[in-house]
């Protein structure tokens, strides 16, 4: 049963990444943060369930937290004054 739930939140986590790419623009935003906090709850509680992910979920989860971070960076340089 752990080991099925690890794949089950390995692929919901890809399908998160994925969604989030068709996701662009400053009115998508609140739908974004929706998905973003249901993938990395589920993810969570596998994780707790299952005792820790597998190679290719954490991959899966590196994955999701980079796509993330990526455009807080963006948003960040954008705000900065110019000198």
């Amino acid at each position: 049963i752990k080991l099925s739930s690890v794949q089950l939140a390995r692929k919901y986590m890809k399908r998160v990444a994925s969604e989030l790419d068709e996701l662009s623009g400053p009115e998508k935003e609140p739908a974004r943060e929706f998905l973003i906090l249901q993938g990395v709850r589920f993810a969570f509680r596998v994780h707790q369930f299952a005792g820790g992910f597998d190679a290719e979920s954490m991959k899966a989860f590196e994955d999701l937290r980079s796509r993330i971070q990526a455009p807080q960076v963006a948003e960040e340089d954008s705000k900065q004054p110019e000198t």
